[in-house]
């Protein structure tokens, strides 16, 4: 399927081939609009995300700046810049708002890698009408509004040089989704929100809570499929599974360069999934079958997320699945986050949280790493509306 919002060129900058993103024109481009590799089964990617119930929903894109913390070469020599790279792009956003309220905050809405803003409203197999895993319907039944993302260099968002699709980049671009909220300048806005609460998974979660302590204009972080602890099995696990996208055959016709890479085929289950297994094997079919990119500047920030201090100083929430293979232990020599309790998660956590007046935890007993695609979805929702709700109130 032809990605219907961005589409690329090849260019020759100082003797290298690159692909630059050619952004289409900015504004609504469809409520609900899912994308995957551009050769993804159309139907698969459809029957992948749940309907709308209960809120309206428009989808967008959003004109952010990258400002890089990777700078690829001078330019000042060579004739030659990158300002198109860190300045001419966006990021596709999902604003919905529940039907019948009038919401004065906001969650927004984070995925992991090789996902797109689809993970926030997976697809019920066993009732395609249903919104069983659909963290934005529990929002909305919440009163909350959601604006969930495609990360810059994910999803249908704009691709820019893999090598700029980094940490810092992505928490700018989040950055510049935050302000357009409270500006009330995202499609779909009749007003600027009041309160903004950033909700990441996994990567994501990293970019919530970089933006969160880099810039300071959020009012509380949910953080999930996260900590600080990575399973000393996972980087070998993560860097085994991925290949470039270029030899993928879900991406062809999409000329992303070699640092864009994508799951090699029967690697999701072991990748996000396992150990646990309480899920519907449908769900993670469709996930190898509409799946997305991640670049080797992202995993090459690991080490970084870890070491930077946080200025974070609002209320902090981490929930996880203590079977969540890529952070949690599950055997006697893993070295990573001990998930036994929400107490024990606090006590590792919050030292990296000096200045947050809280932090709290909670621990869903069966889910892996992708908690939202759990049969225990409802009751990490239910959890994570409840936190919320005591800290950034819906509206009022």
């Amino acid at each position: 399927m032809t990605n219907p919002l961005t589409a690329a060129r090849l260019t020759v900058v100082a003797g290298l081939v690159t692909v630059t993103a050619l952004t289409a024109t900015a504004g609504v481009v469809g409520s609900g609009v899912a994308s995957a590799g551009p050769s993804s089964d159309p139907a698969v990617v459809a029957a992948s995300v749940a309907p709308d119930n209960g809120r309206t929903c428009t989808t967008s894109e959003l004109p952010v700046d990258l400002q890089p913390g990777v700078v690829v070469a001078p330019g000042s020599d060579l004739g030659v810049t990158f300002d198109k790279e860190r300045n001419d792009q966006f990021v596709v956003v999902k604003l919905c708002t529940p039907d019948g309220a009038d919401p004065t905050a906001v969650q927004v809405l984070t995925h992991g890698i090789t996902y797109d803003h689809r993970y926030w409203n997976i697809a019920d197999p066993a009732d395609p009408a249903a919104d069983t895993y659909s963290w934005e319907a529990a929002a909305a039944r919440a009163g909350y509004a959601t604006a969930s993302i495609d990360r810059i260099g994910n999803g249908a968002s704009s691709h820019p040089l893999s090598a700029f699709v980094d940490i810092t980049s992505n928490a700018t671009a989040l950055h510049g989704v935050v302000q357009a909220l409270r500006a009330g300048t995202v499609d779909g806005q009749d007003s600027g929100f009041d309160r903004v609460a950033l909700v990441g998974h996994s990567y994501g979660s990293f970019t919530s809570m970089i933006e969160a302590s880099r810039f300071r204009d959020v009012d509380a972080v949910l953080l999930t499929g996260f900590s600080h602890r990575v399973n000393n099995r996972t980087p070998v696990a993560i860097e085994t599974s991925l290949y470039p996208t270029l030899l993928d055959p879900q991406f062809a016709g999409e000329l992303l360069d070699p640092g864009y890479a994508t799951p090699r085929p029967g690697t999701h289950r072991s990748l996000f999934y396992a150990p646990g297994d309480d899920v519907d094997p449908r769900i993670i079919e469709r996930d190898a079958a509409t799946k997305g990119t991640v670049t080797q500047s992202e995993l090459a920030n690991f080490p970084l997320i870890e070491a930077i201090p946080l200025d974070i100083d609002v209320p902090v929430f981490i929930i996880n699945g203590d079977r969540d293979g890529i952070f949690c232990n599950q055997q006697l020599i893993d070295l990573g986050t001990d998930c036994s309790s929400a107490e024990r998660v606090v006590e590792q956590e919050r030292p990296f949280f000096p200045k947050a007046p809280s932090v709290e935890a909670y621990v869903v007993e069966g889910p892996g790493h992708d908690l939202n695609a759990f049969f225990q979805a409802p009751e990490a929702f239910e959890v994570s509306m409840d936190w919320l709700q005591g800290v950034v109130p819906a509206s009022g």
